[in-house]
């Protein structure tokens, strides 16, 4: 079977894994990482690395609203995320580059043909 041929956009890294962050996240108990995980891959695509959490994006990564919770305040006590959280609404989460207050910077990799 023929594979479509890629556009220039699916041709290329957009973003890769921080794994300096990814490696902060892991020695966060419980479903820490798996949540780290999750964030990491819905803000990778994101011109800035910021994502409302909802209940169904937790549902796709298989994380309870009560381990969400844990682990959004794990990792808020590990400066790896900010959370802003308004009552009766999905919490707005940003990535931290890891023991700062700045953003998480994604870089794009170029791909050699």
């Amino acid at each position: 079977m023929l594979r479509p041929t890629p556009t220039p956009s699916q041709n290329r890294a957009c973003c890769p894994a921080r794994l300096d962050w990814l490696i902060a996240a892991s020695t966060i108990p419980g479903k820490g990482l798996h949540l780290a995980l999750l964030l990491h891959s819905l803000c990778a695509s994101r011109p800035y690395p910021s994502v409302k959490l909802t209940r169904r994006m937790l549902e796709q990564g298989n994380v309870s609203r009560d381990a969400s919770y844990d682990g959004l305040r794990r990792l808020q006590a590990h400066r790896l995320v900010t959370v802003r959280r308004l009552p009766g609404r999905s919490p707005q989460i940003v990535l931290l580059e890891p023991g700062t207050d700045r953003a998480l910077e994604f870089t794009e990799i170029a791909n050699v043909d």
